[in-house]
């Protein structure tokens, strides 16, 4: 698995959001209504969504160990999975690969929550309304699906998050050097943090997302073994043939689209 990959190390995380609030200005992302105390600990907003897409998620206090109380903090985005089960169950193929990085068309989805529904990291969302860009001119439509695109759309040398990240929480780069630097900070750390790991080397066939923990993923909500393996293709398949042919009946609409394609996955099964 060649290509460009980030590197995110949560012993290194201060919670700044400076990803989060660089990602929202580059791609002109509004702010979401929230609370102050939007998710668990600090957590703000409480998780990704249509308009974010880099998110920083505070854990509660692991204290176990009284003498040595545990706080994590983890940024998160899109994974860009290998085998990526949102790509395999679109069925307008409105998802695909640009320089490896998992990137929806709009233009193509039609708002059906294949993708919401298969992506076991919660990551795309559907948006609900049309919003108005921030900082810039037009809407952000709603009835499709958004998720972080690495800057594919908006291209730059570095994406702004990593490019903004002052602790080196956030790195990016060639994915064979951040392997072999993930896995030299894990051994860095192991005797702090015995159940460190490297998280995304195998997951869905390799991650474009990779992660140093200082638990195991488990602790983190990160699946593993057989939840951590794509959607059978067959099945996959099924579906998006069933798709094909009932919406000829669709009339093109988007809205009967979506009704086309549960129908289709409920046939399957």
């Amino acid at each position: 698995m060649s290509g460009k990959a980030f590197l995110v190390d949560t012993t290194k995380c201060s919670g700044c959001r400076a990803c989060q609030v660089s990602c929202k200005q580059w791609n002109n992302l509004p702010g979401e209504k929230t609370t102050f105390f939007g998710g668990p600990e600090y957590t703000n907003p409480a998780e990704l969504s249509a308009i974010t897409f880099n998110h920083v998620k505070f854990f509660p206090v692991d204290r176990s160990n009284p003498e040595k109380p545990m706080w994590t903090i983890m940024h998160k985005k899109c994974y860009h999975c290998e085998e990526a089960n949102c790509m395999r169950v679109c069925p307008q193929h409105a998802i695909s690969r640009v320089e490896g990085w998992v990137v929806i068309d709009q233009s193509l989805c039609i708002g059906c929550g294949a993708c919401v529904n298969e992506c076991v990291y919660n990551v795309p969302h559907i948006l609900d309304e049309d919003v108005k860009r921030y900082g810039a001119e037009g809407i952000i439509k709603k009835d499709k699906s958004y998720k972080c695109h690495a800057c594919m759309e908006n291209p730059r040398e570095v994406p702004l998050c990593a490019r903004h990240c002052p602790t080196g929480a956030l790195t990016y780069g060639e994915r064979a050097s951040l392997v072999k630097r993930g896995l030299a900070r894990v051994k860095e750390i192991s005797a702090e943090y015995p159940h460190a790991n490297l998280y995304g080397l195998e997951e869905f066939g390799g991650l474009r997302t990779l992660t140093v923990l200082k638990d195991r993923p488990e602790k983190y909500g990160l699946p593993v073994g057989e939840k951590a393996k794509a959607i059978d293709l067959a099945k996959a398949e099924a579906i998006r043939d069933t798709y094909a042919f009932l919406s000829i009946f669709t009339f093109g609409l988007p809205s009967l689209k979506r009704v086309a394609y549960r129908i289709s996955k409920s046939m399957v099964g």
